[in-house]
């Protein structure tokens, strides 16, 4: 089976994919040949008593066609390996670029473990697709006609018997495969369902064991590795009945060949080299055919793999609106855009240098999540000049966040204008746009490695001396100093844990080190007591200094020493003013 996408794909390395087909069908070729010079030596000998040194000639030509067939399938091997390689890291690349263009709010919607498993095994699987099974598929496909066109004018009945059972053969292979599909993409879909299910139960633990649950988890998990297990076992079984019946079929085949040329050749009705070439020719016959079957499952398994890559990279379209079109059909793949920009990158306009401040206004913006009413906006409007700090309150779903991940675009505004020091920030090059932000979350993450190399995440040109310089403007020195190596002390995965205030201040520097003109805070505070609050607000406030700053908070107390708040209510604001003046007032809080 070959599926349009992954086809298209090997299309693209048309010299490897070139260069698999020569060599698998240069080989091929030198097999007829390589029988007939056999054929001639066991006849010299055993019928006209050549002696070795008669035959030099003969053996040198055997030898040279044994080293040059073994050559030939070498580099067919290796060209095949390296055309499943590109596609394979084209494919990586591609899901890992529509990853980062779906952005983190969109990401939510899909299973993490299912995503790591579809980045490494699933990707990993269309190595043997494109290494093995591809290549033997027209190898299978040409060889046995060659073979037929050098077999009948030589003796049409074995021609006539390898005609009538080879297409036996394929036509079973391709009965048996629709039920074989079918149970292979159900262990597709069950063991991408284990992989994320393990994930999730893993990264959850702690709370499971809080509340007695992990016990009742590891039956889950039990019970789902015992479904992987019967459908695998039902795999390998259609797998093994598959070989043993081209086994079983090609088998027969040779021997009633072989029993034709016998009983001619008593009777004189055929000679001993060309019945010997034809019963060495046969089995090389079927070989190609034995071979696809055996490398079937891997085709199975290649595409369910591409459905469900192709499926991700290329979601299909809402009802009433254009489909993403494949790779190859008016895009490429690894060659996608932001989600929800503007079509076309050519027109992307460079982002303001930042020098004289960043100035926004949102213009009637509205941001409809669908189904989830949650952080929608409806109509917001506001502006922020450069350099003035304005603070985002109400109650959650009010729609604060929205705001901050439709600057860092995350999303996209389903109406009205974000205008950043006058342009629309749908027109800005993304990325050289995120350089201009510095944004600490709420719940930031801390990467496996030192405590330098997350700060340095943050600007990875800053120097030494800088860098330990910016820690101690923003109060972090002495929180680092009390960590067992320093700088070089291992966190995240593998390393030392950080409490929630430490990873804040970790944030923090690294926002400091970013150098951003922009700062966006999202609920930087919410989680912390209020000694850890203290410690982070303090490095906050040291971090604003000479920034446009957007903060988002529960509590107006949290950022009362703001120029500005807005308080925000389903989506619009509902207040605003001064931070003394909203205190005052009786209103939404």
């Amino acid at each position: 089976m070959i599926d349009k996408n992954l086809w298209r794909e090997a299309g693209r390395d048309k010299r490897y994919l070139w260069a698999t087909l020569v060599g698998g069908l240069g080989s091929g070729a030198l097999v007829p040949a390589q029988a007939w010079v056999l054929a001639a030596i066991v006849s010299a000998v055993f019928l006209h008593g050549a002696t070795a040194a008669d035959l030099r000639n003969q053996f040198t030509i055997l030898v040279a066609l044994v080293a040059m067939r073994a050559l030939l399938g070498w580099l067919e091997e290796w060209f095949a390996l390296r055309l499943a390689r590109n596609v394979q890291l084209r494919l990586r690349e591609a899901v890992l670029e529509r990853m980062e263009a779906l952005g983190p709010l969109r990401l939510r919607e899909e299973q993490s473990g299912e995503l790591l498993h579809l980045v490494t095994e699933g990707i990993e699987i269309l190595h043997a697709y494109f290494g093995k099974y591809l290549p033997q598929l027209f190898k299978t496909g040409l060889i046995p006609i060659l073979f037929l066109g050098l077999i009948f004018p030589r003796d049409w009945l074995t021609g006539l018997i390898l005609l009538v059972t080879a297409p036996l053969l394929p036509l079973f292979m391709m009965l048996i495969g629709k039920w074989a599909n079918r149970e292979t993409n159900k262990q597709w879909r069950l063991l991408a369902r284990m992989t994320g299910y393990l994930q999730d139960v893993l990264q959850g633990l702690a709370t499971l064991k809080l509340l007695g649950q992990s016990a009742a988890q590891g039956e889950k998990i039990a019970a789902i590795s015992e479904d992987f297990r019967r459908v695998s076992l039902g795999v390998l079984r259609i797998a093994f009945l598959s070989a043993l019946t081209l086994e079983l079929f090609s088998t027969l085949s040779i021997a009633i060949v072989a029993v034709a040329l016998g009983l001619r050749l008593v009777e004189g009705g055929i000679d001993f080299q060309t019945a010997f070439f034809l019963l060495l020719l046969a089995p090389e016959f079927y070989l190609p055919i034995r071979s696809l079957g055996a490398q079937y499952h891997a085709s199975l398994n290649g595409l369910a793999a591409a459905e469900r890559v192709y499926s991700f990279l290329y979601p299909p379209a809402p009802a009433g609106s254009r489909a993403e079109e494949p790779a190859g059909q008016g895009s490429e793949v690894g060659q996608g855009s932001e989600a929800g920009q503007p079509a076309g990158t050519a027109g992307k306009k460079a982002p303001p240098d930042g020098n004289d401040g960043i100035g926004i206004v949102f213009t009637a913006v509205r941001l409809d999540y669908g189904d989830k009413r949650e952080g929608a906006l409806a109509g917001l409007s506001f502006s922020l000049a450069a350099g003035e700090k304005i603070g985002l309150v109400g109650p959650s779903g009010g729609g604060k966040s929205s705001v901050l991940h439709l600057l860092l675009g995350f999303i996209q505004p389903d109406g009205g204008e974000i205008l950043i020091n006058g342009t629309d920030i749908r027109c800005l090059e993304p990325e050289a746009w995120r350089r201009l932000i510095a944004w600490v979350p709420q719940k930031p993450w801390v990467f496996a490695g030192s405590i330098r190399d997350n700060l340095l995440l943050g600007g990875a040109e800053v120097t030494e001396a800088a860098m330990r310089q910016t820690c101690a403007d923003m109060g972090l020195a002495d929180f680092i100093a009390g960590m067992p190596e320093g700088y070089d002390t291992r966190v995240g995965q593998g390393g030392r844990a950080l409490s929630g205030g430490q990873a804040q201040l970790l944030a923090v520097g690294r926002a400091a080190l970013r150098r951003a003109p922009l700062l966006l805070l999202d609920e930087a505070t919410a989680n912390l007591d209020l000694v850890r609050e203290e410690a982070v607000q303090a490095a906050l406030w040291r971090l604003m200094r000479g920034k446009t700053v957007i903060a988002a908070a529960h509590r107006l107390q949290t950022v009362a020493r703001m120029d500005r708040i807005l308080v925000l209510q389903r989506g619009r604001v509902s207040e605003s003013g001064p931070p003394a003046e909203l205190l005052g007032r009786d209103g939404l809080l």
